[in-house]
């Protein structure tokens, strides 16, 4: 009976033996997977790092900038980028194009940052442009600059160089979720400051992760984001930056128009698009007639062939833009590339449900059109 009592404690042990063993090598085996996976991810950044390590810079700083009427997606990508190529090791400064508008100056007063200085002339200076590559849309002189690089969620524009630059675009809701990508990609931390900065610029570029470009990338910057910039209610922060971006007040018509300005070019043709935002179908009503009255002076001033302002509400998941031509050529080429619309109301082509976002439907709209009907 002992005996048997002596085999079954020896059989016990022996079973607790093995199974410490195997947990042991089962703890040990997630060490080294832990310590591969971090080594593995650092030599991902190390490659990330290399890859732009031929950036041709020159021997003055990299102006990081964005497109004129600059907006918030521009204007805190470009403060972040600048922040990022310093980690790296480079000498970056960001710079707008103009002053900003009353949203940008709210996220960046809420970061605790300073708004960068406006460059007067690209000439001859060293540039990394976000959110664009249009010439048109580009600080003044971008020819004679020498562009390093470009980052980017629109199409390729007309920017040319002839040398290698670093290219990075892609199909995606702000650029600044590109740039947050790229603080992951290089392994470099982000801080409070510039955290919020980028979380501002793509619940902004995104209408609160509501535009049609949204990916998972986006919500995931935002998730991340708000963490690191400690703000707990990203709706808040959105409804409060959108009241600012509402917000006109003390502006002249022209000032409203150009405060979201773009101009392309497309099969020999150019043409302007001003972007508005209205609260609801009465102010939409109102700002088009605005509108209406300073297009033709705008439209003298810039010299382009086409131009136009869209006046926008989103509500309750729903789009509506009021587009406004600047004269009859203008007019008559809404009603040819885009027949779908809803209402034409003596001032404006309305457009529900969907609305014609610049980016997504607008530009590449026109753009298709003019590539079908070639214009002398």
């Amino acid at each position: 009976m002992k005996s048997k009592k002596l085999k079954i404690v020896f059989a016990l042990l022996l079973i607790a033996a093995i199974c410490g063993a195997a947990a042991a090598g089962f703890f040990f085996g997630r060490s080294v997977a832990r310590k591969e996976t971090l080594a593995e991810r650092e030599t991902l950044q190390s490659l990330n790092r290399a890859s732009i390590a031929n950036m041709s810079v020159g021997d003055g700083p990299v102006y990081v900038i964005g497109h004129k009427s600059p907006d918030s997606d521009t204007v805190c990508s470009a403060i972040a980028y600048a922040k990022l190529l310093t980690a790296l090791g480079y000498k970056a400064e960001a710079a707008v194009t103009a002053e900003l508008n009353h949203e940008t100056a709210y996220i960046l007063e809420t970061a605790g940052v300073e708004a960068p200085p406006v460059l007067e002339s690209a000439a001859g200076l060293s540039i990394f442009l976000v959110d664009h590559s249009e010439y048109a849309q580009a600080a003044e002189d971008m020819t004679d600059a020498h562009v390093v690089g470009v980052l980017d969620h629109h199409g390729v524009g007309s920017l040319t160089t002839g040398h290698q630059v670093v290219y990075e675009a892609r199909p995606i809701g702000a650029t600044a979720t590109i740039v947050w990508l790229d603080y992951l990609n290089y392994g470099v931390e982000l801080d409070r400051p510039t955290a919020c900065l980028l979380l501002g610029a793509v619940l902004s570029d995104t209408d609160n992760l509501t535009g049609s470009t949204v990916t998972d990338a986006d919500r995931k910057a935002v998730e991340t984001l708000a963490k690191t910039a400690e703000i707990d209610d990203t709706d808040a922060f959105y409804r409060a930056l959108h009241a600012e971006k509402l917000s006109y007040a003390g502006m002249s018509n022209e000032e409203i128009f150009f405060s979201d300005y773009k101009e392309y070019e497309a099969s020999g043709v150019t043409f302007g698009i001003g972007l508005v935002n209205a609260i609801d179908e009465e102010s939409a009503a109102a700002l088009a007639e605005r509108m209406a009255e300073t297009l033709p002076a705008c439209l003298k001033k810039q010299g382009v062939d086409l131009m136009y302002a869209g006046v926008g509400i989103r509500e309750n998941g729903q789009k509506t833009d009021y587009i406004v031509p600047a004269d009859e050529r203008s007019k008559e080429m809404i009603e040819a590339a885009f027949p779908f619309y809803d209402e034409y109301n003596g001032t404006a082509f309305i457009f529900r449900g969907d609305g014609l976002g610049r980016k997504t439907k607008f530009v590449p709209g026109l753009t298709d059109y003019l590539g079908a009907h070639p214009h002398e």
